[in-house]
This record gives C-alpha cells, sequence and structure tokens, in this order.
C-alpha cells in the first residue's frame, strides 16, 4: 500500500520495468466500452532530461494495449517554475503532452499533494500541519529557558536486571529464551538487550519490551535509543508510544545505515548495521501516562540489539511559526511574557529542511529561547510555553495545514502553473491519507470536526481547479472522503474523525476509487449514491488475476463506473499487458 512509499519515492526516476512490449491483436471487446477511461499511473521527475525516453517508452507500451489516458504526478509540479531551471521542467512537460497528444492519449495531472504535502511544503515549511504544546515547564538557566524533564524511562540501558529479565519494563517478550541482557556487546554501560531465535521459539514472532512512562499531557517528546543489527529479518522494526484504546502516538520509521546514508526503515530483509541512534517524536495530546515498545515484529531470522533508551521534552523541537499558530511564554502567576522584548524571537532554522525544503527530520537539536538583556524573567524561574509543532509518519510523510489562506494561494498558483506547463485534459486533487489534521486554533473554532475542516478545504480546492481549468474534468481520490475507508474516527494522529468530509465533495467531482478490491464495495455504492461518476484504481504490484476477481465483483452492477487505472506504486510496469489483458482484453490501439 501506499504507506510504504515516500511521496519522493512516488516521483522517482522510472527504472525498474521497461519489459518489451507484447502487442494485443487489435480487436475491440465488449469490457472495453463498459471502460471509457483506461489510465496508467505515472510518476517521474521531469527536471531529469533521461527520464523522457523512459515515460515514452512505457506511454506507447501501453497506447498499444488499448490504454487511453495518463494520470501524472511530478514532486516538483507545485513548484516548477521556482527551480534553479524553469525552463528545462517546462520544456519536459510540453513534451510529454505532445506525446500523450500524438498517442491519442487523455493527460489528467496530480495537484494539491494534502495528504503527501512535501510539494506544497516546499515553498514554506512552517505551512505544516500543527500539533500543540500545551504549558510545556522551562526553566530560566544561563540567559536561556530550558526545558524541564517532565517523563522519565527507568533502566533504559539495562543495567539493572534478574537473569534475562530487565528489572522496570512491564513486558519482555520471552526472556532467556530469545530476549537476553547481553554483557558482551554494549553501546552504553555494561550490557543491553538482545532480541534473537525469531521463529523458533513457538508462539514469540515478536521481539519486544515495554515500559510504562508517566507524562505530561500536550507535550512533544523525543525518544532515543541505539540499535544495532545482525541479519535481522522482520515485518517491522519500530520504537512505538500507544495510549488506552491502543492508539498509537508515534508512526515514525526509524533509520538504518545503508550504503553510507542513513536511509528509513520499516520492514527489513537481512539488515546488518552497526550502532545507531534512533530519534523519534510524539505529542501526547490529552493523557498522562503511554506505553513505550521497542523491538521487532515479525521476526524471522537474525538478531537485534538496543541499549540507552531515553525520553526528552523537546517542545521548541521543528516549532512551527506563522500568523494563526501562537507561541506564548507564561509565568507561573499569569504573566505573559513578549517575544522580542522578554526572549529572542524563536524559530528552528532546520525546520523543513533535511535533506532537501519541504521534508522534516527528528534528529537535530531543538533551538535554544534566549533571554534578551532586560527580560523581566528571572534567573532560576519557571515559565510556560505553547506553540505548535508537525508530526513525521512513516519515511517522512508530512501533512499541510487544512485551513491557512496561505495554503489555497499556493494550491491557486499550483493549479495555474500546472495549466500552463501542460495544458492537461483534467485535474487531480491528490487528497489521500492525511493522517495529521484539525489541531490548530483556527481549525478547532470554525469547524466541530476535522471532517467539516475537510469538507471546506476540498470545496475549495475544487473551486480552485475548476477556475484554472474550466470545462475540464476534475477527480480525486476516494479514501478520505469514503466513509468505509479513512472517513472516519480514530484515524492516525487526526483530532476526533474525518465523517463528514464527504459533504463538501462536489457532484461533478469524478472519484478514484482505491484500496482492497475485497472491501471495496461499500466504498463504490456510496459514491455511486451521491451520484459521482467513478473510476477504479486497481493493481498496486500484486497479482493481476487475483486483484482483477475481487474488483469485478466489487464492482458488478454499480452504476456510474467510467474507467480503471493500471496502479503501481513502485514504479513497476512489467504487467501493463496482462493489465489490459485482464480488464479489456484486445482494444485497439489508439491510431485513429
Amino acid at each position: 500500500m501506499r504507506t510504504q512509499w515516500t511521496a519522493m519515492a512516488r516521483t522517482a526516476t522510472l527504472g525498474i520495468l521497461l519489459a518489451q512490449p507484447f502487442i494485443l491483436p487489435a480487436a475491440e471487446a465488449p469490457e472495453a466500452a463498459r471502460w471509457q477511461k483506461r489510465w496508467v499511473y505515472l510518476s517521474s521527475n521531469l527536471y531529469v532530461n533521461e527520464n523522457l525516453p523512459k515515460i515514452e517508452q512505457i506511454l506507447r507500451r501501453a497506447a498499444a494495449t488499448g490504454y487511453n489516458g495518463v494520470l501524472f504526478t511530478d514532486y516538483k509540479t507545485g513548484f516548477w517554475w521556482k527551480l534553479d531551471s524553469p525552463q528545462r521542467w517546462q520544456a519536459n512537460a510540453q513534451r510529454l503532452r505532445q506525446l500523450t497528444r500524438d498517442l491519442k492519449m487523455d493527460l489528467v495531472v496530480c495537484v494539491f499533494p494534502f495528504g503527501y504535502a512535501g510539494s506544497l511544503l516546499w515553498n514554506d515549511p512552517n505551512l505544516a500541519a500543527g500539533m500543540p504544546v500545551k504549558d510545556a515547564p522551562l526553566v530560566a538557566r544561563n540567559s536561556a529557558l530550558e526545558p524541564e524533564p517532565t517523563a522519565a524511562i527507568r533502566n533504559g540501558s539495562f543495567e539493572e536486571y534478574k537473569g534475562d529479565q530487565a528489572v522496570g519494563f512491564s513486558f519482555q517478550d520471552g526472556p532467556g529464551k530469545m530476549s537476553f541482557i547481553d554483557s558482551q556487546i554494549a553501546k552504553d554501560g555494561k550490557v543491553s538487550i538482545r532480541f534473537e531465535n525469531f521463529g523458533r521459539v513457538p508462539d514469540l514472532p515478536n521481539g519486544r519490551v515495554v515500559q510504562e512512562v508517566a507524562v505530561k499531557p500536550w507535550q512533544q517528546y523525543r525518544l532515543r535509543v541505539w540499535m544495532k543489527t545482525e541479519g535481522l529479518t522482520a515485518e517491522e522494526v519500530k520504537v512505538m508510544a500507544l495510549v488506552s484504546g491502543d492508539r498509537t502516538l508515534q508512526w515514525q520509521h526509524l533509520k538504518a545505515l545503508r550504503g553510507g546514508k542513513e536511509q528509513p526503515i520499516g520492514s527489513v530483509r537481512d539488515l546488518t548495521t552497526d550502532w545507531v541512534e534512533q530519534r523519534v517524536t510524539f505529542n501526547s495530546l490529552d493523557n498522562t501516562a503511554v506505553r513505550i515498545y521497542v523491538g521487532a515484529w515479525g521476526g524471522k531470522a537474525g538478531r537485534i540489539w538496543w541499549d540507552d533508551l531515553r525520553i526528552e521534552s523537546v517542545p521548541t523541537l521543528n516549532v512551527l511559526r506563522r500568523e494563526r499558530l501562537p507561541l506564548s511564554v507564561v509565568g507561573e502567576d499569569g504573566t505573559r511574557y513578549d517575544e522580542g522584548r522578554d526572549f529572542e524571537p524563536l524559530a528552528d532554522p532546520a525546520v523543513g529542511k533535511t535533506p532537501w525544503s519541504g521534508s522534516f527530520e527528528t534528529r537535530h537539536e531543538p533551538p535554544a529561547i534566549r533571554l534578551t538583556q532586560d527580560s523581566r524573567i528571572r534567573e532560576g524561574q519557571r515559565v510556560l510555553l505553547s506553540c505548535y509543532h508537525p508530526t513525521i509518519v512513516y519515511d517522512d510523510q508530512v501533512n499541510c495545514s487544512l485551513e491557512d489562506p496561505k495554503v489555497f494561494d499556493l494550491c491557486q498558483e499550483e493549479a495555474q502553473k500546472a495549466v500552463e506547463a501542460f495544458a492537461p485534459d483534467g485535474l487531480f486533487m491528490s487528497h489521500d491519507e492525511i493522517r495529521c489534521a484539525g489541531w490548530e486554533p483556527k481549525e478547532t473554532e470554525q469547524f466541530k470536526t476535522t471532517g467539516e475542516l475537510l469538507a471546506f478545504n476540498i470545496r475549495r480546492c475544487y473551486e480552485i481547479a475548476a477556475q484554472a481549468a474550466p470545462g475540464k474534468p476534475v477527480f480525486v481520490w476516494s479514501d478520505m472522503f469514503d466513509p468505509n475507508h479513512n472517513a472516519r474516527a480514530n484515524y492516525y494522529l487526526a483530532n476526533n474523525t474525518w465523517a463528514g468530509s464527504w459533504e463538501g465533495l462536489d457532484t461533478n467531482v469524478i472519484v478514484m476509487k482505491w484500496g482492497s478490491g475485497k472491501i471495496a464495495r461499500p466504498g463504490l455504492e456510496f459514491f455511486a449514491g451521491r451520484g459521482h461518476q467513478q473510476m477504479i484504481a486497481a493493481y498496486y504490484d500484486r497479482d493481476v488475476d487475483v486483484d482483477f476477481k475481487e474488483w469485478s465483483k466489487a464492482a458488478e452492477s454499480v452504476p456510474h463506473l467510467i474507467g480503471v487505472m493500471y496502479t503501481t506504486w513502485k514504479n513497476d510496469y512489467s504487467n501493463l499487458e496482462k493489465f489490459a489483458r485482464a480488464w479489456w482484453g484486445r482494444p485497439k490501439a489508439n491510431t485513429e
């Protein structure tokens, strides 16, 4: 699923893929008439000239087997005119446009990436969706305000133990069977904890250690731990923060050294890495306690060591500064202290800048709050900080504010520039997998739920798209508007519920239904009942025949279905022809 692929990965250079085309005989099939739109999903980087021949080869194969449309996405669509050489990108966009015309294929372009918002945030990282820090305690020391610790992990270096059981942890998988106190290998102190024998111990596929930690509500915390692996194969390696109801507060992927660089890891295969420190953050929300998990899930082979597990308060890490996200410092007696008068202007120079603009990380040190020479805050005084920060999900996903007027200015500019560059046959609104939203002051003041907020956002975005490309169709991903998919409560780190988001979706918007075909029918019926035309985004690098059977069953007798799309998140086009045979048989090539 898309959770495995970052926004940049989805627009990476096309590399896997280029199997020789098998051109089907030109004979019209009945299914081709039903699937009026037969698209291929294509992501690439038009700033790289070498990508154009690869794109052309894929599209010529597609056209020869009956595809008649392209859904195209490029990370740089949101800011191409600000590149060092915008003419290069625009020239390649025009080459793509001409190619699709020559092949009699529609070209529809993705805009408004609110789910994977790096392209929007490239313009202004401070427009990231903010989560609140409320009354974080700070103490004045040496002309600066330092965070006061509000949480602690006991025995994080595992120096206290009884046999192979680490003291202070509420749960540990298989002490003496798959988890061991290791006195030979350690990063801090004399010992570490080691997990091994994955798959060899009955009913113990996971290797985890867990501790419940008291926390202060509405704080940003950072978890730090050293990790080492040897030939590790596991479904997931994670550092988690869970609360009652098993709600997960920490979704960020860990890092591992590969090819001399630290790269995100989720599922791992035969991973060997020396000690590397993990640093991930979470917001405690309204909770007073969290369960900290460190470990591997679905282990198959190899070993993993952990050492020096810590938790620290980092209220200013990636602090967001914009008009709609206030920052305040207040004394315990209620005195409000002024930025510029009592403390120097605060900003995090690293926010949204690593490794490129619009990309966030949590490994750098938080910016200090410096007191001015004539500050009213005295040495040793305790004050309370309130501010906002973004959150990272999986590899590098950060969402964008759904309400700030500056965001809609960027959307308007992007839509106009996309039309200028491509002269597309339609615009596709990229509202999908929006995993953090609804916490900002104006959002909570104006909207009862996050669903109402998204309804407002999509209504405004549709107006912008329709104005930029009058008379052209506008499309959207289904998931954030489908009550059977993500338009619900308890979706990642969104506030309250996404329910009702669909109320802002104009019935003229064509919905691209995606997800598992096994469970797609309620969603297809929901949008059909609202009067939307729909397309199906199928495949996702799965078995073509199995996927086709599942979607065919789900789509049976559903009205207003007008198309289907070959959808790959891995840029793998090896099944392009097989997909065409399954879905529409042997249509004529686009040579009219």
